[in-house]
């Protein structure tokens, strides 16, 4: 993040106030000291400018081989359902973590335990309503056997139109 902020030219208290997002709490998430939820951190890519899906193209989970993540989807249904329903950042997730369970052949339940998650918690992050910090979402990629890269591309473009019903990030 800092190397992308620095690059656009910000100053991390000029970038904090461009995001909405305190300046202290910046530089901490920039020491990866702060676990950012994943609203905040969509905030912070639109900021950033950067397609998540190209962000984390260099983040790989576990020590999987090559042959061991399964390949992105062929079809973009899931990307025009992601631009036609969402209208937040946690409708999208919620959307795009659904269709990859259902794709990886799990049940809501046998998910939740596969990604050490409750199971009410992943009913949540499916409807929309949770907001699961970075953390979590990794273990939830782990789990489908996704990366990040991969993951990302089913979301469209950013930035999306936010609902009044979605409480800052």
């Amino acid at each position: 993040m800092r190397h992308r902020r620095t690059a656009l030219g910000f100053t991390q208290e000029d970038f904090a106030r461009h995001v909405g997002i305190d300046r202290g709490y910046m530089g901490g998430v920039e020491r990866g000291e702060h676990n950012l939820t994943f609203r905040k951190l969509m905030v912070v890519l639109k900021g950033l400018r950067a397609r998540p899906d190209e962000f984390f193209r260099d983040i790989r989970l576990g020590d999987r081989e090559a042959d061991d993540v399964r390949a992105p989807p062929q079809d973009r249904h899931v990307r025009r359902a992601l631009a036609k329903a969402a209208a937040t950042y946690s409708e999208m997730l919620g959307i795009a973590v659904l269709w990859e369970r259902e794709r990886a052949g799990f049940t809501q339940e046998k998910f939740a335990y596969h990604a050490g998650l409750a199971r009410s918690y992943m009913s949540g992050i499916e409807r929309g309503e949770r907001n699961p910090t970075f953390t979590q979402l990794m273990r939830i990629l782990e789990g489908l056997g996704i990366e990040p890269s991969e993951f990302f591309q089913h979301f469209p473009s950013l930035p999306i139109r936010r609902a009044q019903r979605e409480p800052n990030c």
